[in-house]
């Protein structure tokens, strides 16, 4: 009488554990990522440091270019966001393409942005940036950059 149940037991372990996660619904999760990713966007380019910075995760990696990586949310905070800081600098951003993980915890986006740079009376000067950022989705829906990488684009002939 032992061994029919413990057969039965072990069955239904192993049949529970084989349960597959819910499905995720990769639109909603994607709608979510563009959403945040312009959120971003628009704080970069209304210069607002503290709104930018809080999109970025607690372990965030950031690889300026020509310079150190800035690693975790308060080197984050620290970092000198060039475009933020500088007067006379405009900045607006397209998102050009974002991506969510089969499992809709992570996604990547890429953004191209115009900076011009007006100083003094000459011509302003201007330089297009690719943006990449890798997001991973938190416990409470929201998206936080968890890397950044940027570069400027090659001169226009």
């Amino acid at each position: 009488m032992i061994r029919p149940i413990a057969s039965v037991a072990s069955t239904v372990l192993v049949l529970g554990g084989c349960g597959s996660a819910p499905p995720v619904d990769r639109e909603t999760a994607l709608a979510a990522l563009r959403e945040a990713a312009v959120a971003y966007q628009e704080a970069a380019s209304a210069k607002d440091a503290p709104a930018v910075v809080a999109f970025y995760d607690d372990d965030a990696v950031m690889v300026p270019p020509g310079a150190a990586r800035v690693q975790g949310i308060d080197a984050v905070r620290d970092y000198r966001f060039g475009f933020i800081e500088t007067p006379g600098v405009e900045l607006v951003f397209e998102l050009a393409r974002a991506e969510v993980a089969d499992g809709g915890d992570m996604g990547w986006t890429l953004a191209i942005g115009d900076i011009t740079i007006r100083s003094g009376d000459g011509a302003p000067t201007r330089d297009r940036v690719r943006d990449v950022h890798t997001w991973r989705r938190q416990t409470d829906g929201s998206w936080k950059i968890v890397l950044d990488v940027w570069n400027s684009e090659p001169p226009s002939p």
